[in-house]
């Protein structure tokens, strides 16, 4: 079954990340995903991507809340706020951009979160 951009961001949102089903980076995410963030780029294999997700779900708790999707046929783009059950952990909001292949979220580029919600 082939997704749309838009599709797979909302499976990563809300299945993956806010359900903790982590498996599901197998059939949505590229292997590697290939993640940026300024001055730094990252290749992520499966095993990693989920390890990633079930430890910062175990820990922390995350719930995002996709505040604007936008997507074209071969990119995607989250706005997002996150809240989490973890006092250790401030209210954050973000951006990430997707790039899709394949079918799948192949890479990303993300820059530093923000403490606070989008207002």
């Amino acid at each position: 079954m082939t997704h749309s951009p838009n599709d797979l961001a909302r499976l990563y949102t809300e299945e993956v990340w806010n359900k903790g089903n982590a498996e599901l980076i197998r059939q949505i995410c590229a292997d590697p995903m290939i993640r940026h963030e300024a001055g730094k780029r990252m290749e992520l294999s499966h095993d990693q991507q989920v390890e990633r997700v079930r430890q910062t779900v175990a820990t922390n708790a995350p719930h995002f809340e996709n505040q604007f999707v936008v997507a074209d046929a071969d990119h995607v783009v989250l706005v997002w706020n996150m809240d989490t059950s973890s006092e250790k952990v401030p209210k954050m909001a973000g951006i990430e951009v997707f790039r899709v292949r394949d079918g799948r979220l192949a890479e990303c580029w993300n820059h530093p979160h923000a403490i606070g919600h989008w207002g």
